[in-house]
């Protein structure tokens, strides 16, 4: 009886204990980890005349509020930024969500962003779902962006952007200059497999968000189409000559409402 005894609260003890750390699991991936805002400077081959910011996926809505994005804009300007470039997914479901979004506050709130070189968007698969997209467009407008749609701008010399709407064929690349600094801002990183990134030195993307929980196996089946052979990193998809591609976390959260060993990054370059 005894013997038993002690097994049975052998066997409680370890079964409070799991239940402990799952709770305690639970609570940082879905609290703590998703504010955790991180900032990152990737190696790149060829470096940009000057500062850069790029931010992408906030998915404001019920799992990452309007709020968050005061705390986004705070972190980019203590960068100091000469050029800011947002990867797109600015809403997480505008059809839900857009009757609770504070559209004056969320555009006053991008237009304090300070990038003296200018700041430059393009659009995520979200931004364009259940007539999103001229909110978007008016949005970013207002706070100051110029929003490109398979589109080119020439913020400073010898710097050129591309810019490509989520579902491009990447017709706008051909338009590159030779030389200078090159950048393409695309929200789907899968689709360098096939653009045209002869004539770009980099490409940037977001969308994947690494995941979000990075465990084995599980990882692999929650990322979005459009972002399973990219993940996050670093990569060279079309060998030597063609752009680098950047794949940033992103910021907010979609699919599970967790972040694990995933956390929301800002991407210093130059």
């Amino acid at each position: 009886m005894e013997r038993n005894a002690a097994g049975n609260a052998a066997l409680l003890g370890g079964a409070a204990a799991l239940t402990a750390a799952g709770l305690g699991l639970a609570f940082y991936a879905s609290r703590l980890e998703p504010r955790s805002l991180t900032v990152t400077r990737p190696p790149l081959d060829k470096r940009p005349p000057l500062r850069v910011v790029f931010f992408s996926d906030l998915h404001l809505g019920r799992r990452t509020p309007p709020a968050r994005l005061a705390e986004v804009v705070r972190r980019i300007n203590a960068l100091k930024p000469d050029l800011v470039l947002f990867g797109g997914d600015f809403f997480a479901k505008f059809l839900r969500d857009a009757w609770a979004l504070p559209f004056p506050e969320l555009a006053r709130q991008l237009g304090r962003i300070r990038a003296p070189k200018g700041k430059y968007a393009v659009l995520g698969n979200h931004d364009v779902r259940d007539g999103a997209r001229p909110f978007f467009e008016q949005l970013f407008r207002a706070g100051g962006f110029t929003v490109l749609w398979d589109g080119i701008a020439r913020p400073a010399p010898g710097v050129t952007v591309c810019g490509l709407s989520p579902y491009s064929s990447g017709r706008a690349l051909r338009a590159m200059p030779a030389d200078g600094w090159r950048i393409c801002l695309c929200h789907m990183p899968d689709k360098a497999r096939y653009l045209p990134l002869k004539k770009v030195d980099l490409m940037l993307s977001g969308h994947s968000h690494a995941g979000q929980v990075k465990l084995p196996a599980l990882t692999r089946l929650i990322l979005p189409p459009g972002g399973k052979f990219y993940p996050y990193g670093l990569y060279r998809p079309q060998g030597p000559g063609a752009a680098q591609l950047y794949v940033s976390r992103g910021i907010g959260m979609s699919g599970v409402p967790f972040r694990f060993l995933a956390p929301p990054e800002l991407v210093v370059l130059g």
